[in-house]
């Protein structure tokens, strides 16, 4: 059994017990209200499973809702061939304010895209200093992207104020969760094929955002 919050739970398709009223998920099919539980098949495919989160999102906007009585819980969802992207969708979901639930997508949004930099370990800091710009690909020799700029209005100029970013710290680490950072990937690590980012790769951001 998986808990979504304290009433609503999840139950893996493997645990599923006979007696469990619960209906199947059918993409194309209309549904009213049913005090049943939806049981899905995510199929292990993503593009699948973009499609049943946003049609569990349509049905919600709808208040169409799916739920049966299990073991003291309100049993939502009966799922198979999921992963936690799916699990963290669906708890998503049940987050009723928007604010709360907006809050939580971003936070699992940027510890996603955190663990890939750390992962990955592209920019290769040295001393300070990136690959791009050991390379002599950046207009800064040290803290790589970390600067900000303002736009300028002056005729043939593109911006200007550039500093080293105010969130930045001594220990030159980032003191803020910025997802746009954390989605930005400089030139040079995608024409060398290095290292690239792609927004829709990624269910949370391809399905609420």
């Amino acid at each position: 059994m998986i808990y979504i919050d304290n009433i609503n739970v999840i139950l893996d398709a493997s645990e599923c017990e006979k007696e469990i009223n619960y209906i199947n998920f059918n993409i194309n099919e209309k549904y009213n209200d049913f005090n049943y539980a939806l049981k899905i098949d995510f199929m292990n495919d993503f593009k699948y499973s973009v499609k049943c989160i946003k049609k569990l999102i349509y049905f919600q906007k709808n208040n169409i809702v799916f739920s049966t009585p299990y073991k003291g819980y309100n049993l939502k969802y009966i799922i198979s061939n999921y992963n936690n992207d799916i699990l963290l969708a669906l708890k998503a979901l049940s987050i009723s304010d928007i604010k709360e639930r907006y809050i939580f997508l971003y936070d699992s949004l940027f510890n996603a895209l955190d663990i890939m930099w750390k992962k990955n370990n592209p920019c290769k800091f040295c001393d300070n200093i990136c690959s791009a710009s050991i390379h002599h690909k950046t207009s800064h020799i040290e803290n790589g992207c970390c600067y900000s700029f303002e736009y300028s209005k002056k005729p043939f100029k593109f911006i200007e104020n550039i500093s080293v970013c105010k969130y930045l710290n001594q220990d030159k680490q980032c003191s803020t969760q910025n997802l746009s950072c954390k989605f930005f990937v400089c030139k040079y690590l995608k024409e060398k094929h290095i290292f690239s980012i792609n927004p829709n790769s990624f269910l949370l951001f391809n399905c609420f955002f």
